[in-house]
């Protein structure tokens, strides 16, 4: 199997299709496009989300906070705390152990969530130390959202930048490498700085409150893997303006450089929103100071981006970039 996020169709036939086991209180199953679970407590309701990081070298800690949090953020729920798994190699030093249990920590503190527990082990069935967190949060019964919720006719409407958390791994990873490749160093700081804009915790809840059909937060595969997923969870298509989505010019310049395609790379801190009045939602969004941009339609069933020279249908989720840079790039990361 490939690096990186099982298959849609392996996740299907291997996991999702292997589990009977439920509770009369689980209102959203495992399902394709569903990061989080919702339980059902009477008038509020529980999300859950878990999500481990890998791929990277730096920050892992934060990184792993802020990615279970907008999970739940992608449900219209506020985060109330988090459980952290932290598998270390014995050959881990104290150093480093404390470097990512003190990212954990800030990240935690600037979400104002609690760090509830979780487990650390040191473990020789990993090469390098490993981080999961597992997030909950909570919102009314009433207000919880989904990636089924989508409806055709609904404007997509996408917020910040694309590929905002690969272009500042890229930039922090790779800084050397990039450096040698002409790329200049200013721009690589700006590329690196974009990581603080990472959380959708705020456009989630403005989502939400404004009542939104539909949220999925951008991760693995991108914006275009994202869309994928939650179309796929709603069972509907989409037609996008590829010109329309924000590119950043430092995202352009480091993909260009590696070879990478931005709309297929890992972006955490975009959310993708659905909604009847998108015009209507941007300027709410806007009134909050998060950049957003209406990039398309939900449809009946294809999914079709139109790009400046020609139409594409994207009949498969697309692979993962990070991960081909990763394995292109090894041994040219730089060091700590």
């Amino acid at each position: 199997m490939k690096t990186g996020k099982m298959d849609i169709n392996n996740l299907k036939s291997l996991i999702l299709d292997q589990i009977s086991s439920t509770n009369q209180d689980v209102l959203v199953k495992p399902n394709i496009g569903e990061d989080s679970a919702v339980l059902d407590f009477g008038e509020f309701v529980a999300v859950v989300s878990t999500d481990p990081i890998t791929g990277v070298q730096e920050g892992m800690g934060g990184l792993a906070v802020n990615v279970a949090c907008n999970d739940i953020a992608a449900n219209g729920a506020k985060p109330i705390g988090i459980q952290q798994l932290l598998l270390i190699p014995p050959e881990t030093t104290k150093k480093a152990i404390m470097a990512i249990i003190n990212d954990v920590n800030q990240s935690a503190e600037k979400l104002k969530i609690a760090i509830l527990g979780g487990h650390t082990e040191i473990s020789n069935t990993v090469d390098k130390p490993l981080v999961s967190c597992t997030a909950i949060g909570k919102t009314t019964k009433e207000k919880f959202v989904t990636s089924s919720g989508a409806k055709i006719g609904d404007d997509i409407i996408v917020t910040k930048w694309v590929a905002l958390e690969g272009t500042s791994i890229l930039a922090t990873d790779y800084y050397e490498h990039l450096i040698n490749l002409n790329i200049n160093k200013e721009l690589l700081t700006q590329a690196k700085k974009m990581i603080k804009d990472i959380s959708v915790i705020p456009e989630g809840l403005i989502g939400a409150n404004f009542g939104v059909n539909a949220m999925h937060d951008v991760t693995e595969g991108g914006l275009y893997g994202s869309l994928y997923e939650l179309t796929e969870a709603a069972n509907v298509g989409f037609i996008i303006d590829q010109q329309k989505i924000p590119l950043h010019p430092a995202t352009e310049i480091i993909t260009k450089t590696l070879g990478l395609n931005p709309y297929q790379l890992i972006g955490s801190g975009m959310m993708i929103l659905t909604s009847n009045n998108g015009v209507k939602l941007v300027n709410e969004l806007s009134k909050n100071e998060i950049k957003a941009t209406i990039i398309g339609k939900i449809t009946l069933q294809k999914r079709k981006i139109n790009t400046k020279e020609t139409e594409i249908e994207l009949n498969n989720p697309p692979q993962e970039q990070l991960y081909e840079i990763i394995s292109k790039l090894k041994g040219t990361s730089t060091e700590r």
